[in-house]
């Protein structure tokens, strides 16, 4: 057998949302669930979901995958008539990794109304948030955000839930998207930025809502559209009603979706010409963005005499396949991702809370072509998405140069991460960042992986890799690239959308 290696990533990001509202009720886990699947790379430290039956809100959660935690047993159970349905696959960027901070997070009202939660995202200014709360029994410095928020909401004065519910949420700040389930009612939200996914689309006897457009087609949903930033919309039995309208204009969306978290076959509009508010499927998918990257970087990282590239799976796999097409370079598939192995079923960057045990997966996640033939004296290119930490990305570099490879350059998708992220990828300390301990500089990083060469995509180009029909907007301060063409890259230039609280 051949050097097996792991994903060089060990952060993790978003969460997976879904819910499904029936006109109806009717018994309808099944669907949810089958959209929550698709979304199961956003979230793997857990899942739960709730539903909404004629006279009670059930809730069901535990650690693990979905598959680990949905078993038929427990389907058969919690598969009753329901008004909605919501299912939350977690990955935690805020609080400790404790059973309890796993979501749909559950509040009652003064009045025993089950106020109940599902967040993808990070609110920010949490110490404040917890300070506002009436009651604080059971609120330690590890109780995730969105449970603070749930509390608040149930304490929250008004003369009726619209009014609670839009009142929290315009003095809430952070990258947010929603759902919220009270009686008979499902309120979708995304953050005025609009830094965060969510999506909703009709299905043939209701309305489905998820992070990403392959969540629904998984339900064949059809006229999906995004949740406006700071859009509020109600749910109910009578039908749908906009709360508070969207913003215009295009936000501040994250680029790291762009460049590893969202599904392949995911779509995003580019909210250039309105295709926002058009037929979804004219959206840019995020695997041809990939590939765009991958093109950018064969005009701006040209590597004499290179014999061929590979790419990391998955994600790396589009950048690499860029890179060959433009340059004419052959693309060879020598690195395979263990679909069947434990390990292989993971993300294992998502596993941050157990960073020091990351060693223990590295012979079970990928493995390299074991054929010594095909690397002997070969200048080999590897096209990954993106470099974090870069504590494995050497270990593959190591293992390429054992199998007899002359040289081995890496070309990078995403510009270098320097900084942590305080709105919903958890990037939490400077100092576990490769890019923040060598200043950015290609050179150094290149050394400290013991690799020939490393090569980033410049903000220009990655920006103008997701642009379809304009040009990129060059600001005199060039740290404000991102900012100003519609995205959010703080763990990238430092300067973010939304301040830290």
């Amino acid at each position: 057998m051949g050097p097996e290696i792991l994903v060089d990533k060990i952060i993790q990001e978003k969460c997976g949302v879904v819910a499904v509202y029936n006109e109806t009720p009717k018994a309808n886990l099944v669907r949810a669930l089958a959209i929550a699947y698709r979304l199961q790379h956003r979230g793997q430290h857990g899942a739960g979901l709730a539903i909404r039956t004629k006279n009670k809100t059930l809730r069901y959660k535990g650690a693990g995958l979905l598959r680990e935690v949905f078993t038929p047993e427990i389907i058969k159970q919690f598969n009753k008539t329901a008004r909605w349905i919501m299912v939350h696959n977690r990955y935690g960027t805020y609080g400790g990794y404790q059973v309890d901070n796993l979501q749909p997070c559950i509040s009652l009202s003064s009045k025993n109304v089950p106020i109940t939660v599902i967040q993808n995202g990070e609110f920010t200014g949490v110490k404040k948030m917890r300070k506002q709360l009436k009651d604080k029994r059971g609120i330690t410095d590890d109780t995730s955000d969105t449970y603070i928020f749930t509390r608040l909401l149930a304490e929250a004065q008004g003369d009726n839930w619209d009014e609670k519910v839009i009142s929290l949420i315009n003095q809430s700040k952070g990258a947010f998207s929603l759902v919220i389930g009270i009686e008979d009612s499902l309120y979708v939200i995304r953050d005025p930025l609009g830094i965060r996914p969510l999506l909703i689309g009709k299905t043939r006897d209701g309305l489905a809502v998820a992070s990403e457009t392959s969540g629904l087609e998984r339900v064949a949903a059809t006229k999906v559209r995004e949740v406006g930033r700071g859009e509020i919309i109600k749910i109910h039995p009578k039908g749908i009603t906009t709360l508070q309208k969207g913003l215009d204009g295009e936000g501040n969306f994250c680029d790291f979706e762009w460049a590893y978290f969202s599904y392949p076959n995911s779509l995003s509009t580019t909210h250039e010409n309105d295709n926002h508010s058009g037929d979804s499927r004219h959206w840019l998918s995020f695997s041809r963005f990939r590939e765009r990257c991958g093109e950018m970087l064969a005009a701006e990282a040209k590597i004499p005499h290179a014999s061929f590239v590979i790419g990391v799976p998955d994600s790396g796999v589009y950048v690499a396949m860029g890179y060959a097409n433009k340059t004419g370079i052959p693309y060879k598939q020598f690195i395979i991702r263990d679909h069947f192995n434990e390990s292989g079923l993971h993300r294992l960057f998502m596993q941050d809370d157990q960073k020091d045990k990351i060693s223990k997966f590295i012979l079970k996640k990928l493995t390299l072509n074991p054929d010594r033939m095909v690397w002997k004296n070969k200048i080999v290119v590897v096209g990954d998405d993106s470099v974090v930490r870069g504590n494995v990305s050497g270990q593959i570099t190591r293992a390429i140069f054992a199998l007899g490879a002359k040289q081995v350059h890496w070309i990078i998708g995403f510009p270098p991460v320097a900084h942590p992220c305080h709105l919903g990828v958890s990037m939490r300390t400077g100092e576990e960042l490769i890019a923040y301990r060598f200043k950015s500089d290609p050179k150094k990083i290149a050394k400290a992986i013991g690799a020939t060469s490393v090569h980033y995509v410049s903000p220009q180009g990655f920006i103008q890799a997701r642009k379809l029909t304009s040009d990129v907007k060059v600001p005199k301060d060039p740290r404000m690239i991102f900012l100003e063409n519609g995205g959010c890259a703080g763990c990238v230039t430092g300067i973010y959308p939304v301040a830290k609280e």
